[in-house]
């Protein structure tokens, strides 16, 4: 049984098939892998498809296998992987795949939100890579996408990642800004530190991200859309409106969300997530702001560093 979720989709109104649209680049893919390698026989049991139709069972063990050996690890059970495909709102009837002898050793996975677009995850097998599949792979997720009346794609990646950096930039994504990556352990007492605030308290979801989207501009895994899917969340602004963070799950101790707009704010609002937080925790996607640096202050450094990209389809 296939995994698409068709009420999540939002292009309901196109009518075309994607692996129809996809029928056309597979030429291109079979044509780069034998302007490289020459090898006729592979390219007859090479074919472009989307995951519309992949089992549960064999997407965990694709990602899985196609993650291997990257920066770090990402693997992922059954019950997590399509728990993270519904977070992530993946539209597997639009994302593309590459298969030989009908084993996936490619893929693309595109999260739609109105006319804007999301990798939000792309590999290749490492047994296949370095054979110019990736390329073909991109072109191919970004024609669907133009097909599918998207303006934008977006997507993030480590800047450590110099190859898929590479190929990123040739066909077509533009470095937009610099994001962070901070996985915490709070063994330093100054972490703990009080900090005098005039009054940080709870707030509706909708005033949070109203007040927060005037001054914030969030990455893809930070926007409203993404962080309401998540269970009970907490909203939490300070008094003067110009700091704020939002938590989830039991007790509310998950961090998904930190932003201000003063050095005073985000002092206030930093002091107060370090009081609620557990010893360890992540904050995914913090561009260069005054969280960022008053975090720094604590010793609280990057763990990673990612270039958010996109690219204009119109």
């Amino acid at each position: 049984m296939g995994l698409n979720n068709r009420k999540t989709q939002k292009c309901t109104k196109h009518s075309k098939d994607g692996n129809s649209i996809l029928n056309k680049e597979l030429k291109y893919v079979k044509n780069d892998l034998k302007s490289r390698s020459g090898d006729t026989e592979s390219m007859r049991n090479t074919k472009l498809t989307t995951l519309e139709d992949i089992s549960r069972e064999v997407l965990t063990e694709s990602w899985n296998r196609c993650w291997h050996g990257y920066y770090y690890n990402m693997t992922y059970s059954q019950d997590h992987l399509i728990a993270w495909l519904y977070l992530s709102q993946v539209s597997l009837q639009y994302s593309c795949a590459i298969y030989v002898e009908d084993i996936v050793v490619g893929f693309s996975l595109l999260s739609l939100d109105g006319k804007d677009g999301w990798i939000a995850g792309a590999c290749i097998d490492p047994n296949y890579r370095r054979l110019g599949l990736f390329a073909p792979l991109m072109r191919a997720q970004l024609n669907m996408a133009t097909r599918l009346g998207l303006s934008r794609i977006f997507l993030e990646v480590l800047k450590t990642n110099t190859n898929a950096l590479r190929v990123y930039q040739s066909v077509g994504f533009k470095i937009t800004r610099e994001l962070n990556l901070f996985r915490v352990e709070k063994k330093n007492n100054d972490l703990n530190r009080a900090v005098e605030t005039s009054y940080i308290g709870p707030i509706s979801l909708e005033r949070y991200f109203e007040t927060r989207d005037t001054f914030f501009h969030p990455s893809w895994q930070r926007r409203e859309g993404y962080l309401r899917r998540y269970r009970h969340c907490l909203g939490i602004i300070n008094s003067s409106r110009t700091a704020g963070a939002l938590f989830a799950g039991e007790n509310y101790v998950t961090l998904l969300d930190i932003w201000s707009t003063t050095e005073a704010g985000a002092e206030e609002v930093i002091s107060y997530a370090l009081s609620k937080l557990t010893p360890s925790f992540s904050l995914t996607n913090q561009p260069g702001d005054w969280i960022a640096v008053k975090l720094s202050a604590l010793g609280i450094t990057p763990c990673a560093k990612q270039f958010e990209m996109c690219v204009s389809l119109t």
